[in-house]
């Protein structure tokens, strides 16, 4: 197609191309904003949900601590009452029992705390190593490619290994 130029290349005829490509930028901007904004919502129901779930296993943890302290006053009370010949020694590892069961769901409950804040730091961007404070190796790709980028086909070792 050959384009008609006035004198200052101003198209007098283009067929129709120069309004279609400003449509067609136009609806690209537009899907590439909704695009943005559908993942800024994804993201923000993200961080309630994992934020929601942080404050539960708190909630979950202070309730397992509770019921740790109420296992421990039944255990001492049951005890108690084995020593005047109220109670059985099965009553007792029941007690026990109770116990345990009570520092379990704790421990379960401080996983999830754990579980659920790494969940947190990976939905706001900040899970990484130099964030935790770990002084494991970083692996940086641009030291590998120097290490093999004269290789032929894989057949030489890498220097550094």
């Amino acid at each position: 197609m050959r384009l008609i130029f006035y004198q200052n290349y101003l198209p007098l005829y283009d067929g129709g191309s120069t309004s279609s490509q400003l449509r067609q930028a136009k609806e690209l901007a537009g899907k590439k904003k909704l695009d943005a904004d559908v993942a800024r919502a994804e993201i923000l129901a993200l961080t309630r949900t994992t934020w929601a779930n942080l404050q539960s296993s708190k909630t979950r943890m202070s309730a397992a601590q509770t019921q740790i302290a109420a296992a421990e006053r039944a255990l001492y009370g049951v005890r108690e009452e084995a020593k005047a010949g109220q109670r059985t020694t099965l009553d007792i590892l029941n007690a026990q029992q109770e116990l345990l069961n009570a520092r379990i769901a704790l421990i379960f409950a401080q996983r999830e705390r754990v579980v659920a804040s790494y969940g947190v730091l990976a939905t706001i961007g900040r899970l990484s190593t130099e964030t935790l404070g770990l002084n494991n190796y970083y692996y940086d790709p641009s030291l590998h490619l120097d290490q093999i980028k004269n290789s032929w086909g894989g057949f030489t070792i890498p220097k550094g290994r």
